[in-house]
C-alpha cells in the first residue's frame, strides 16, 4: 500500500484528486492538505510513501517544500503552470501532472511511482531486516550483523552497532532468509557475516574479539566464498 498526500491550496482539486485515487488499488490517501506547512506536520506524523503536490501556494511553495526538506517521498507535481517543469524535473521528482488532469494521465503517474516504489523496498529489503526482540521488531541493516550463534531454542545476532539481539528461530531457519546475501555458515552452531572476518586459521576464524570454530564439513564452502590471493 502506497500511503500519499494531496496538497493543494484549492479545494476542488483536492477532491478531484482524492475521488480519483479512491478507484485505484493500493493507494490510500492520509490526508488533504491545503498548505505545504499542514503537509509538513503530516510527513512528521508518520511515514509518507508519495506527495501530490500543487507548485503555487502561499507560504511555502511546492517546489519550496521539495528543495528544503530531507527524505522528502516521491512527489507527482500537480499544477496549472507547466513552465516549472524542467525545474521540478530537477528535483527528480516521479512527475509532472497539468490540471485540469484526466483519470488517465493520473493513473500512469501512479504506476510509475508504483514502480519506483517496488523498487525501494527490493533495496530496502535487500540490506536490512527486522527481527522480533525483547517484545518488539528492531531494524538491523545486514552490515552492522557480525555473526550469529545458536543458544538452545534461540540464536543470538550479534552486532556492531547494537549489542546481541535474541531471538526465537533457529539457524537452518535464519540461513534460508540470509541466503544470498554476505552470511555463510561456517558450523551447525554459527553463521558468520563474510565483511566482518578478520582472519582465519585451520579450524577457527575471528571476527573482532570472538573466536569461531570452522566445520570441516563447511570449511570448504567458506574458503571458495573470500578471495585468498
Amino acid at each position: 500500500m502506497i500511503k500519499c498526500l494531496i496538497i493543494d491550496d484549492d479545494e476542488m482539486s483536492r477532491e478531484i484528486l482524492n475521488q480519483y485515487c479512491a478507484k485505484i488499488n493500493d493507494i490510500q490517501v492520509v490526508s488533504l492538505c491545503e498548505s505545504g506547512i499542514q503537509a509538513l506536520v503530516e510527513i512528521e506524523k508518520q511515514p509518507i510513501d508519495l506527495l501530490f503536490l500543487d507548485i503555487e501556494m502561499p507560504d511555502l511553495s511546492g517546489l519550496e517544500l521539495a528543495q528544503n526538506v530531507k527524505n522528502l517521498p516521491q512527489i507527482i507535481f500537480t499544477t496549472s503552470r507547466k513552465d516549472y517543469a524542467l525545474e521540478a524535473f530537477d528535483l527528480n521528482v516521479t512527475d509532472y501532472l497539468t490540471k485540469p488532469i484526466s483519470f488517465p494521465r493520473l493513473l500512469k503517474a501512479i504506476n510509475r511511482a508504483k514502480l519506483k516504489h517496488q523498487s525501494f523496498l527490493k533495496e530496502t529489503n535487500d540490506h536490512e531486516m527486522f527481527v522480533k526482540s525483547e517484545g518488539k521488531l528492531i531494524k538491523l541493516a545486514y552490515e552492522e550483523i557480525l555473526f550469529l550463534e545458536t543458544l538452545d531454542d534461540y540464536l543470538v545476532i550479534h552486532t556492531s552497532k547494537s549489542g546481541k539481539h535474541i531471538v526465537h528461530s533457529t539457524l537452518t531457519a535464519m540461513a534460508k532468509k540470509l541466503e544470498m546475501k554476505p552470511f555463510i555458515k561456517v558450523h551447525r552452531s554459527f553463521i558468520v557475516n563474510l565483511k566482518m572476518i578478520e582472519s582465519i586459521e585451520d579450524t577457527h576464524l575471528r571476527i573482532q574479539n570472538k573466536i569461531i570454530p570452522i566445520s570441516r564439513s563447511h570449511k570448504k564452502q567458506l574458503m571458495s566464498s573470500i578471495n585468498v590471493i
